[in-house]
């Protein structure tokens, strides 16, 4: 991933700017307490909001070709919301018809974050627990070349931050990429990160 002359402004009021970021394979975490800019840059990155600068991915540039850019990314959200009249199984089978994915394999990851018995229940009975890890069983659906997991321990239990971390592992050494953000630490011993980083004074500083 390669990000050059990047700046993202709200009003008058600029949230980054900095001239080049650029990452290999591998799983980063980007760390800070809330309004520092993690969600802004997890959304210029997956193509959730505008912003003035080059972004590309394996080469393929989000401005020049958003589709096929789009198509490698996976983006699940701090406090995911959904329609609240449709069932998790509704969300979950879009997805998997839009990314193509492997139906089996996207059973197995609803198991293992123990949602199957839930998903046929509409959205709006969800708590935030079972919400969140909805989001995390559609971020993992697909064949996907950068995961961009905004917050993804919070609200979920000891067992599904197991599984969380078992799915980041396994995809790793498939050759995806992850992107995740925590103002906590993560568990010790259960992520080989390549490299940690804050933004600071609008700048993205390694820590």
């Amino acid at each position: 991933m390669d990000l050059q002359h990047i700046v993202k402004k709200y009003g008058n009021h600029t949230i980054f700017s900095f001239e080049k970021w650029s990452l290999d394979q591998g799983i980063y975490w980007v760390k800070g307490g809330n309004g520092t800019g993690k969600t802004t840059l997890f959304k210029v990155i997956s193509g959730q909001t505008p912003f003035e600068g080059t972004l590309s991915l394996n080469e393929i540039s989000i401005k020049t070709a958003p589709v096929a850019y789009r198509a490698m990314i996976s983006y699940a959200e701090a406090e995911p919301q959904y329609p609240s009249f449709i069932t998790g199984n509704e969300l979950l089978n879009y997805h998997i018809s839009v990314r193509k994915a492997d139906p089996l394999m996207v059973k197995d990851v609803t198991e293992q974050f123990g949602m199957t018995p839930f998903m046929d229940n509409k959205i709006g009975s969800y708590s935030s627990g079972m919400l969140k890890k909805l989001s995390l069983i559609c971020a993992f659906t697909g064949d996907i070349q950068l995961y961009i997991l905004d917050e993804p321990l919070i609200t979920i239990d000891t067992h599904s931050a197991e599984v969380l971390y078992g799915l980041i592992r396994k995809y790793h050494e498939q050759g995806s990429s992850f992107l995740l953000s925590s103002h906590q630490e993560l568990e010790p011993g259960q992520l080989t990160l390549k490299g940690v980083f804050q933004i600071k004074d609008q700048q993205i500083a390694a820590c």
